[in-house]
């Protein structure tokens, strides 16, 4: 018979608490496990968050106390996994942050549909990452996205999937993986089985996917499965309703032995470790237990339970029970540890800030698009005459407010006679929505309609997807429009370093490479 002890200590291994500095959206207060819990449940992971609306804070230091507080207990030093789908600099104080996957993408592509991606460049950003992860305590990175983002109005996904045909973004988010494990982190790949073709955001609701199952092979599943032929660590079940592959509409994947055992394990062939989503997700707040009905599903790890201590005294309740067979529980918390032991011991090296700064900025120079080769400009070039005006939508956090207001001074600085209107899309948890709102569109035309009478020169910095771009926009020619992905430092620098390029050259533009992604 299996001792309380031991029980108490797989359902710490199942469980992945959050680790949170203070400021980040979720929380104002600095999160930590309690002493009590640490000792009772000791954790294999931990999911750690250092992005504040802010920027990054000293996530590498409270990782570090974490671990001291274990050493006191007697407890062994549990993983920490973190989503750096941006680079290290996305959680760390002082890391380097890089381009969300679709700017990788779009720094890889050739320069016409002939060519093959240039996946080193994809490779280098995961190798990157993985470095500063583990100089900074991080062994697992919550990447890469392998989902297919054929829904243009996505709100959750966008630009941190590799792109909207399954080949392409499955060989870009295999290289990612490849240069994770070259770095020496783990990776894990998500969200499996797809959530590429959805409107709605897990967050917030349980999210529809619709399409038969041979669709969804043939689509959602190519990144998946390459990935798991490529040995990704973990692969992490999203919260989504997909009839198909469930057998049952509106049960979550995450829920779903079908998806997880039959599909991801059966037919896949995964053999690694199974972590959930976040559990404290808006898509499971009406499924209880949700956390016996995860494990019992087939997920070896639970990331994010709402309150870790409920979480944990839910599983010891239902261990041993037809429910939750003490055998799920230690089969999940085996892969748990034994994940967490590999990667604590793989090797790793340093970089230098100097080559990690050079890497972001060369992957951000080559993500960027023009929709013309020659932009036109005013009769009256001169300093101050580069205007950058008030964003569409207006700026929302406090990153992209200093980025805006440290591009309008450099505008400012350079000879020129133009007004630069940058827009931005992001994805965001509970946002609700990616792209512009009708007012926000409408107000965009008519701009561009004044532009094109023979107003002021114009020009349109549009920090989005492409698939939030409509294609009489790109390809009208009256406004041009330089094409930056996301509203993120490395993206925003480098708008700033094309528009000085472009004025330098009397408005001609480098020669475009294609689009990672069809435009809207």
């Amino acid at each position: 018979m299996t001792d309380t002890k031991t029980i108490e200590r797989w359902v710490g291994a199942v469980l992945a608490p959050e680790v949170r500095v203070p400021g980040t959206i979720a929380s104002p207060t600095e999160v930590l496990p309690s002493r009590a819990y640490l000792e009772r449940f000791p954790p294999a992971i931990v999911t750690a968050f250092g992005r504040t609306p802010a920027g990054a804070g000293a996530l590498a230091e409270l990782i570090a106390r974490l671990r001291a507080i274990c050493a006191e207990l007697g407890v062994p030093p549990p993983a920490a996994a973190v989503d750096l789908e941006q680079g290290a600099g996305l959680h760390f104080r002082g890391a380097t942050r890089l381009p969300p996957a679709l700017a990788l993408a779009s720094a890889a592509c050739g320069s016409s549909g002939a060519e093959p991606d240039e996946l080193d460049w994809i490779w280098a950003a995961g190798e990157l990452t993985a470095r500063e992860a583990r100089a900074c305590g991080a062994e697992l990175v919550l990447a890469p996205v392998g989902d297919v983002n054929t829904e243009r109005d996505n709100p959750i996904i966008a630009t941190r999937s590799f792109g909207d045909r399954p080949s392409e973004a499955a060989a870009r988010a295999v290289a990612l993986l490849e240069g994770l494990r070259a770095g020496g982190a783990g990776a894990c790949a998500k969200h499996f089985p797809g959530h590429g073709d959805t409107s709605q955001d897990s967050h917030v609701e349980l999210p529809a996917v619709r399409g038969d199952a041979r669709r969804l092979r043939e689509r959602e599943l190519v990144p998946f499965e390459r990935l798991v032929a490529h040995s990704s660590d973990c692969v992490m079940i999203a919260h989504l309703d997909v009839p198909a592959l469930t057998g049952e509409a509106g049960l979550p994947s995450t829920l779903s032995r079908a998806v997880i055992e039959e599909v991801l394990r059966g037919e896949l062939g995964f053999r690694g470790t199974v972590v959930s989503d976040a559990m404290n997700m808006g898509a499971l707040e009406r499924f209880a237990p949700r956390y016996v009905r995860a494990l019992a599903a087939g997920c070896d790890v639970l990331l994010c339970p709402h309150d870790p201590q409920a979480a944990a005294e839910e599983l010891l309740a239902a261990a041993g029970t037809p429910a939750l067979p003490l055998e799920r529980l230690r089969q999940a918390a085996e892969r748990a540890l034994a994940l967490r032991e590999s990667l604590r011991s793989r090797p790793t090296s340093p970089v230098s800030a100097a080559d990690a700064a050079r890497l972001a900025e060369r992957l951000a120079d080559r993500a960027l698009r023009s929709s013309r080769e020659h932009w036109p400009l005013g009769p009256n070039p001169r300093v101050g005459g580069v205007r950058l005006l008030e964003s569409i939508p207006a700026a929302e956090t406090p990153e992209f407010t200093a980025l805006l207001a440290s591009l309008r001074g450099e505008l400012a600085s350079l000879a020129g006679d133009l007004d630069v209107q940058p827009v931005f899309c992001e994805a965001r948890a509970g946002r609700g929505r990616y792209g512009l709102s009708a007012d926000e569109r409408e107000r965009l035309r008519a701009l561009t309609a004044e532009a094109a009478r023979g107003g002021r020169p114009l020009a349109l910095l549009w920090f989005g997807s492409p698939q939030s771009l409509d294609r009489a926009v790109w390809e009208a020619g009256e406004v041009p429009v330089l094409l930056a992905l996301a509203p993120t430092p490395p993206l925003v620098a480098a708008a700033g370093r094309f528009i000085a390029e472009l004025l330098a050259r009397g408005g001609t533009a480098p020669k475009a490479r294609r689009l990672p992604a069809a435009l809207g």
